[in-house]
């Protein structure tokens, strides 16, 4: 079916109506209270039920909950508050996992705090004219006229997608009396890798009853929270190549170091490092005598990232992204070098050696990455047979399949590097029948979106 829009008058009215509808309801959500809906909620129903020009106890009711609403609001209303929060905060935390943190805050204001709570916001979660108008919802062809005119579920949809983070209230403060500071917990999970700039810390003041509460916006600091990609775990598997020791020399299939066995002893030369002298022997002959130790050389891997997605597919590209890292978080570095290759202007090298710290800053770099629809695939490719002599094979994920990942792979297999391929896809259906017009030279290890976990475990060996 064909994707018929309205024209851009009512387009642009149709958007000042989510864009206004959208910033009342937020205002709403943090300031009336389930209570609050429930009384109000109440009302018509009481007035229906209650006969004309007589008072009973559904007369009492009616009145009852009318005060209620109307002190509550009042109370709120002259609620006040003045504070400023300072956050703690982790360096980094994951997509998909809660991370908590400390908040200390200050009371600024002239009176005490009694019953107040703390409550970090997302940003703005409001599209653009463009992004709305220019955005498809999936499965939006199938939906009635009105639904893709008015493009409500398109919307909520953008919407969802643009939430970085979920939030939940922190406990009830005790008192904080004027000038002083109390410390509470926070926590917030992810929904997606990148950048979370935190900016919009509220202070929330219900009011006794619990119906309406004033949420006051704090004194805060621009903070910002690295999310790092959902990984999976993965089960125990076999790349080739495993670290081997050779005698003398620059190791060949990778960058060397020495294994801490001694071998022999050699006049001193410049440039070696003085903890390698043997001072038993310099002091028995006179001269500098160094020890020589047995080079240790190790297997390097490829880890190669198909960035060139259409933006349809953001959805499986970020599980990409995901799976890259798992075998990032996986890898065992103490023993081997890992290259992850991708795309960007240019084709990217990034190396992890040397154990954790070299892991997380790879898995920092993958929290950046972001699609390039017209990536060349031909750039990615020099780049990886540039190293393909000093590489011990290479793990490829695509997302998707077609003929120009086809081709990569053939060039990769024909240059002789061992290749470990995964490829995301949709359904199996449709990636037979793709693979079937453009079939791999090596077999493609296929991982359905929303099954990646359940399918890494069967296809990773």
């Amino acid at each position: 079916m064909a994707d018929k829009r309205p024209d851009g008058f009512l387009q642009r009215k149709i958007y000042r109506f989510h864009y206004r509808n959208s910033a009342i309801a937020h205002f709403f959500t943090y300031r009336v209270r389930p209570a609050a809906v429930l009384f109000i909620a109440l009302i018509p129903v009481v007035w229906v039920l209650q006969p004309q020009a007589t008072s009973g106890p559904l007369f009492q009711i009616r009145a009852g909950i009318t005060v209620l609403l109307i002190i509550s609001l009042i109370w709120t209303v002259m609620r006040k508050a003045r504070v400023k929060v300072l956050r703690h905060l982790p360096r980094v935390a994951t997509a998909g996992e809660p991370v908590s943190y400390q908040v200390e805050l200050h009371n600024l204001g002239r009176k005490k705090l009694s019953g107040v709570k703390l409550l970090e916001l997302p940003a703005d979660t409001r599209p653009s004219y463009q992004l709305f108008t220019h955005s498809r919802e999936p499965g939006e062809e199938k939906r009635n006229a009105f639904d893709r005119t008015l493009g409500y579920y398109r919307w909520e949809w953008i919407q969802r997608g643009l939430t970085l983070f979920r939030h939940t209230y922190s406990s009830s403060l005790p008192t904080v009396a004027k000038g002083t500071s109390i410390s509470t917990e926070l926590s917030l999970t992810p929904n997606k890798r990148g950048v979370i700039q935190l900016t919009d810390m509220r202070v929330c003041l219900p009011d006794p009853l619990g119906i309406f509460q004033r949420c006051r916006r704090t004194e805060a600091s621009l903070d910002k929270l690295i999310i790092l990609p959902r990984r999976y775990r993965l089960p125990d598997y076999h790349i080739p190549g495993n670290a081997r020791f050779q005698l003398g020399g620059e190791a060949i299939a990778g960058v060397t170091g020495q294994s801490g066995d001694f071998t022999s002893v050699r006049d001193y030369a410049p440039g070696d490092p003085l903890r390698h002298i043997h001072w038993k022997s310099w002091a028995r002959t006179g001269k500098a005598i160094v020890k020589e130790y047995e080079d240790t050389s190790f297997p390097r891997y490829g880890l190669l990232l198909d960035t060139s997605v259409p933006a349809e597919d953001a959805d499986l590209f970020e599980e990409a992204v995901s799976v890259a890292a798992s075998f990032v978080a996986t890898v065992d570095t103490h023993e081997s070098l890992l290259d992850c290759m991708f795309i960007g202007d240019t084709a990217h090298t990034f190396n992890a050696t040397g154990g954790a710290p070299h892991i997380e800053s790879i898995l920092e770099i993958l929290a950046g990455v972001h699609a390039e629809p017209d990536a060349s695939f031909d750039t990615l490719q020099q780049n990886i047979l540039r190293h393909q002599d000093a590489l011990t094979a290479c793990i490829c994920i695509f997302t998707g399949w077609d003929e120009q990942r086809r081709d990569m792979v053939a060039k990769l297999q024909s240059a002789g590097l061992p290749l470990k391929v995964f490829s995301i896809c949709r359904d199996l259906d449709s990636a037979h029948t793709t693979h079937a017009m453009f079939p791999a030279p090596v077999a493609v290890s296929w991982l359905r979106y929303k099954e990646v976990a359940e399918d890494l475990h069967l296809k990773v060996s």
